[in-house]
């Protein structure tokens, strides 16, 4: 014979609560110690860009919520043996135009060319202050680079 107990959800709930201030944690946080929050992410991709003798290829800037950001490209050289080396650096802005914050320089591996020239893929990870995070104007981004 099965029995249900009108009123225990609440009793239960606050025994929690109190266990939880006992311990030392606010009552908030044990509640919602199994709740992930969402990351949302923001990003832009330059298509093909070229500076000197180098190329980029699909360049990627990938901002998270998290205060977290990656770049990634893929480049190549068509004439040099020194080791050409992709440099990258950028500015996120508000849809104003404002400047908010400037990350990089980022730099590729040493490239060599050839017949066809190799592309190098590369990525670079970044952090940055998260509370920026909503006046960010992905597609304000300027991308400064050279080679």
């Amino acid at each position: 014979m099965k029995r249900t107990i009108r009123g225990l959800a609440p009793v239960l709930a606050t025994a929690a609560t109190g266990a939880a201030l006992l311990a030392g944690a606010p009552a908030a946080q044990a509640a919602s110690a199994h709740t992930a929050a969402a990351v949302t992410v923001k990003s832009a991709t330059w298509g093909q860009l070229h500076k000197g003798d180098c190329e980029q290829d699909n360049g990627t800037i990938v901002l998270r919520s998290d205060g977290t950001g990656d770049w990634s490209a893929t480049t190549l050289t068509f004439q040099t043996h020194s080791g050409d080396v992709w440099h990258a650096d950028f500015d996120f802005k508000t849809t104003a135009g404002t400047r908010l914050f400037h990350e990089g320089t980022f730099d590729s591996p040493r490239m060599d060319d050839g017949n066809p020239p190799p592309r190098y893929f590369w990525t670079a990870h970044f952090t940055y202050d998260p509370a920026l995070f909503g006046a960010v104007d992905i597609f304000k981004t300027t991308q400064t680079y050279n080679c």
